[in-house]
C-alpha cells in the first residue's frame, strides 16, 4: 500500500492548482451571484481540465478515479463551486455508457468547455425514491415523447444537454428507469428558478418536458438501463462531491490555524487554549481520515470492482466531516467568522447542500445498512419487496 503520489498524479495536481490561482477563481465566486464565470469553465477546456477522465481515444486523458479524487479535493480548496471545472462532470455517462456516434457528437464540444452537462433524477414529488418516477417516455415510431418535470436541479439555465431519467414501462418502478439525452433549447422544455442557500455555482431550479420529442438515438443505454447508468455513474460521481467538501474544509482550517497564531487573547495567541488547539486537531484527524476512505472507494472503482458500501461511507462521512470542521473553524474566528467577508460562511452553506445532494446522509446510511443487514431487512423498512433502494435525493 503506498500513499505517495505518482509523478502523474504531482503533475496534474499543481496543473489544477496553478489554472485555479491564474484565473483567481476563488474570489470569482465570491460574486454577488456566487457563479462560476463562464469564461473559467471555457478556460479550463481550453487547458484540457474538463478531459481529463474521458478515454483518450475520444480525446481525454483517460486519468483514474483515485487521481481525479486528488484533484478534487485540490479543487475544493478554492471552492465547493469549482466542482465543473475539472472533469466531465454529469457528462461522464455519455462517455462511460453513450453510442460510439453519441461519444462523436457531444464529446469533442465537453471537452472543449462549449458544452454543459445536467442530470435530471429529482421531481416535485418524487425525491430519493427513483422507483416511482413519474416522469414518463412514450415511443412513437424513431421517436420518444417525454413528459414530466425535474426539480431541485443544478445547471437548469447553462447546460445544453441534460441526461434525463423516465420510465418507460409503467409500474415497473426500476426496471422501467431510462436515460434520454435531452436537448435543453427545445421550446417544449420550460424551466424555471428556484433560490438555493448555497452552491450557487450554477443555475438552480426546474423544468418542466411538455410531449418533448428525443430521438431514439438519443437514448442513453437501453430502455429499462437507467438505475444500471445512475448507480454507476452516481458510485464515482458522489465520491468526488464528497471529497471536494474535506478540500474546503482543509482550506477553512489552515484559514483558522493561520488565525489561531496571530489573534491575541489575554497577552498571547489564541491557538495556545486547548478549546482551540483541540477543535484544530480533532479536524485535522477526521478530514484526513474522510480524503483517505474517499480515495479508497475511487480506488475500488479503479479495480473494477463497484464500491456501494464504500461509495456511501465515504460520502456522507465525508460532508458530515467537512461541515463539522467548517463550524468549527468559523467558531475560533469568533463574531469575525460570522462576516461574510471572512468566506467560511460561504464553504458552510455549499457543504451543507451536498450532505442531501448526489444522495443523502440518510439515505446512504440506509444503503450500507442495507448491505451489511441484508436486502430484504431493508425492503422491510421501505414496506416493499423486489426493488433495489435508490440512492439520490436533490442533484448539484
Amino acid at each position: 500500500m503506498d500513499f505517495n503520489h505518482t509523478e502523474e498524479q504531482k503533475k496534474w495536481i499543481q496543473a489544477v492548482r496553478d489554472f485555479m490561482v491564474t484565473f483567481d477563481v476563488e474570489n470569482a465566486l465570491k460574486n454577488e451571484s456566487e457563479q462560476l464565470p463562464w469564461e473559467i469553465r471555457k478556460a479550463s477546456g481550453t487547458q484540457g481540465l474538463i478531459g481529463l477522465d474521458i478515454p483518450k481515444e475520444y480525446g481525454g486523458q483517460g486519468l483514474n478515479a483515485a487521481t481525479m479524487g486528488l484533484l478534487y479535493e485540490e479543487c475544493g480548496k478554492f471552492g465547493v463551486n469549482t466542482r465543473e471545472v475539472v472533469g466531465a462532470g454529469h457528462g461522464g455517462m455519455i462517455a462511460k455508457f453513450g453510442t460510439h456516434e453519441q461519444k462523436l457528437r457531444y464529446l469533442p464540444d465537453l471537452i472543449n468547455g462549449d458544452l454543459l452537462v445536467g442530470v435530471g433524477l429529482t421531481e416535485p414529488n418524487i425525491g430519493s425514491d427513483l422507483a416511482s418516477t413519474e416522469t414518463f417516455a412514450r415511443k412513437e415510431g424513431s421517436h420518444y415523447v417525454l413528459s414530466g418535470g425535474k426539480e431541485l436541479v443544478s445547471r437548469v439555465r447553462e447546460a445544453g444537454i441534460f441526461v434525463v431519467f423516465a420510465q418507460t414501462r409503467r409500474g415497473a418502478g426500476m426496471k422501467g428507469l431510462t436515460a434520454f439525452l435531452v436537448d435543453m433549447n427545445d421550446p417544449n422544455v420550460e424551466k424555471y428558478d428556484l433560490e438555493p442557500m448555497g452552491m450557487k455555482g450554477w443555475s438552480y431550479g426546474g423544468f418542466r418536458l411538455h410531449d418533448v420529442k428525443v430521438p431514439v438515438s438519443n437514448r442513453l443505454g437501453k430502455e429499462g438501463e437507467g438505475f444500471k447508468i445512475f448507480n454507476q455513474h452516481f458510485g464515482y460521481w458522489r465520491v468526488l462531491m464528497g471529497i471536494i467538501c474535506i478540500g474546503a474544509a482543509r482550506s477553512a482550517m489552515e484559514q483558522a490555524v493561520q488565525y489561531a497564531k496571530e489573534r491575541k487573547a489575554f497577552g498571547a495567541p489564541i491557538g495556545r487554549l486547548q478549546s482551540v488547539m483541540h477543535k484544530i486537531a480533532e479536524s485535522a484527524t477526521t478530514l484526513e481520515t474522510a480524503s483517505l476512505l474517499s480515495l479508497k472507494a475511487l480506488d475500488v472503482l479503479d479495480k473494477g470492482r463497484t464500491n456501494t458500501v464504500e461509495g456511501s461511507m465515504a460520502k456522507w462521512y465525508a460532508t458530515t466531516t467537512a461541515y463539522k470542521a467548517i463550524d468549527d473553524m468559523l467558531q475560533i474566528h469568533g463574531a469575525r467568522g460570522y462576516l461574510k467577508e471572512t468566506g467560511l460562511e460561504q464553504k458552510l452553506r455549499d457543504v451543507r447542500g451536498l450532505m442531501i445532494a448526489d444522495g443523502s446522509t440518510d439515505v446512504l446510511k440506509s444503503v450500507i445498512g442495507r448491505e451489511l443487514l441484508g436486502k430484504d431487512i431493508y425492503d422491510s423498512m421501505l414496506g416493499r419487496s423486489g426493488e433495489l433502494p435508490p440512492q439520490q435525493a436533490m442533484v448539484p
